[in-house]
């Protein structure tokens, strides 16, 4: 079930920018899905993943485990 946190910020800070922030720095931390963290900053997935480029996050938050398996099942092809 969703929680609802209520914070207070200052006037020249945009609810949406916090929204975003928030998101993106959940997002990669691998905290949230990219769905998830598009539907936090309220925003599409596509417009998720410019802001994510924007910020020079990368967009495919894999570790280092599943690189790795990803690498290999590659090169079975």
């Amino acid at each position: 079930m969703p929680k609802q946190v209520i914070i207070e910020i200052p006037d020249e800070i945009s609810e949406r920018d916090v929204r975003i922030a928030i998101a993106v720095q959940l997002y990669r931390d691998g905290r949230l899905t990219l769905k998830q963290a598009s539907d936090l900053a309220d925003l599409c997935v596509e417009d998720f993943m410019k802001v994510l480029s924007e910020k020079k996050v990368s967009i495919i938050n894999w570790s280092e485990e599943d690189l790795q398996k990803e690498l290999k099942n590659a090169d079975s092809f």
